[in-house]
């Protein structure tokens, strides 16, 4: 036997929109939060809460298997584009402007028109997080995109999936250990599989049936595995945990939903699930750089307390939400014809 069919019973309708979706979103956000929050209060990494991002392209992966499919190229790349492009170039001009205005740092044109373009995590490594530690996400989204419409066609194969997923993983990791780009290794390049199993997960409970053939691509996909951890030392430390979080969080949306003060939980979560990208997209200069500048600037107070940097984050979070509401409102309200 060479070749195995798999036919479950599909749990999810293609192109239906899903608040349990949004509320693994909001999920993510959260755990991604706190991660940035940690590292502003100097705690020690315990939670791992930068797991968060793995969910998201998981969550991403599952979506675009269960609703872009059938989508011409043209209207793929122009609803994906508007939906990314449009908040990220203005988080980043307002961070740029922000970072000139109030802490006197400027950044050179290459610099810039890599950001532009979202191609500063594959620049050198001090082009990586010079504007916004967040925006790396935008390199690794938009390649994300165009290796979604290069297999799109084929996601019954698993062990095509499997395989594409392997090989671009062990050339990023390859090519980041040896340019000595750490932050593109543990950043970026492990976290390739998690959008792949996303995809995989979408087939599945989107049509319930995917084929896997014990061939080649197969076979090169498991090796390339077992070369980067054995021989190149590379530990795929989020992408099961995080598969463990999305079905724990499942089961605790069957508990919350059967009681009111739950579905109110679940509610906000979904809520905040919607408007997570651009909330990603601002917080963490916020409640980083220019929590502790209006404390060292403004007040005049040098060594704020962990208390007072902590409220001060809080107050940064509120504002980072609204403005991800009108960011959100607004390019929804210009783009949601083309960007649904």
């Amino acid at each position: 036997m060479r070749k195995l069919r798999l036919n479950v019973t599909p749990l999810l309708i293609a192109g239906a929109r899903f608040p349990l979706i949004d509320e693994l979103r909001g999920f993510a956000l959260l755990l991604v939060i706190c991660y940035h929050g940690g590292g502003v209060l100097g705690r020690p990494n315990t939670l791992h809460g930068e797991i968060g991002v793995d969910l998201f392209l998981m969550v991403s992966g599952l979506t675009l298997a269960l609703s872009s499919v059938n989508l011409t190229i043209g209207q793929f790349f122009r609803r994906r584009l508007l939906r990314i492009y449009p908040a990220y170039w203005l988080a980043m001009a307002l961070f740029l402007w922000m970072h000139h205005k109030y802490l006197g740092v400027s950044y050179s044109g290459a610099n810039i028109a890599l950001h532009i373009l979202g191609l500063h995590a594959f620049a050198p490594q001090e082009y990586f997080a010079a504007i916004n530690d967040s925006f790396w996400f935008i390199s690794l989204i938009i390649p994300a995109y165009i290796v979604f419409v290069a297999v799109r066609k084929h996601l019954d194969n698993f062990s095509l999936l499997t395989a594409t997923g392997a090989v671009l993983t062990t050339i990023a990791c390859i090519a980041y250990q040896e340019t000595s780009h750490n932050a593109g290794l543990i950043h970026l390049a492990v976290r390739i599989p998690s959008f792949f199993i996303g995809m995989i997960a979408g087939r599945l409970l989107g049509t319930g049936t995917m084929e896997i053939r014990f061939n080649f691509p197969m076979g090169l996909g498991l090796l390339c595995f077992f070369y980067l951890m054995f021989n190149r030392g590379v530990i795929f430390a989020y992408a099961l945990p995080a598969v463990g979080l999305i079905i724990t969080w499942i089961a605790v949306h069957h508990l919350l939903i059967k009681v009111a003060l739950g579905r109110w939980l679940l509610t906000a979560m979904a809520s905040l699930g919607v408007i997570a990208y651009e909330v990603y997209l601002f917080h963490q200069p916020l409640i980083r750089d220019y929590n502790l500048f209006v404390y060292h600037v403004w007040i005049g107070n040098l060594a704020p307390t962990t208390a007072q940097v902590f409220r001060g984050m809080l107050l940064a979070l509120i504002l980072a939400a609204v403005i991800s509401l009108i960011v959100h409102w607004a390019t929804n309200r210009l783009f949601s014809r083309d960007s649904r």
